[in-house]
């Protein structure tokens, strides 16, 4: 199915998501260095990036755009704790097919996922 890149500093939301996205088929590679993260978002080829928003050194915005000037650019979905309407606005500004709030629905994450496969 898709490579997914995702990454968040917390290690639970890491495996809760990576579980549910590989049960799905999907290959996932998890990242809990937003600094890693933004190295490998511009060496390797990823069919969606799901981001927290707010973590060290780089912070969701800031992968977000480097997904988006990417050949062909990377669909991108936030999951954040710390969102509010005008984050939730920048990110739709900048490409973000999805923003969901922690704590999330399981249904939430499998919906945008479908949904920023589709518009690849």
């Amino acid at each position: 199915m898709a490579k997914i890149l995702l990454v968040d500093d917390e290690g639970s939301v890491l495996q809760s998501i990576g579980m549910l996205l590989k049960s799905d088929g999907h290959e996932v590679i998890p990242v809990r260095d937003s600094q890693q993260a933004a190295e490998v978002i511009t060496k390797e080829s990823y069919d969606l990036l799901i981001t927290d928003l707010r973590m060290p050194n780089v912070d969701g915005m800031q992968l977000i755009t480097l997904a988006h000037q990417k050949t062909p650019p990377i669909p991108s979905i936030i999951i954040s704790a710390y969102g509010s309407e005008k984050t939730a606005q920048q990110s739709k500004a900048l490409g973000c097919v999805a923003y969901i709030q922690k704590p999330f629905k399981i249904q939430a994450v499998t919906e945008a996922v479908r949904k920023a496969l589709e518009s690849k």
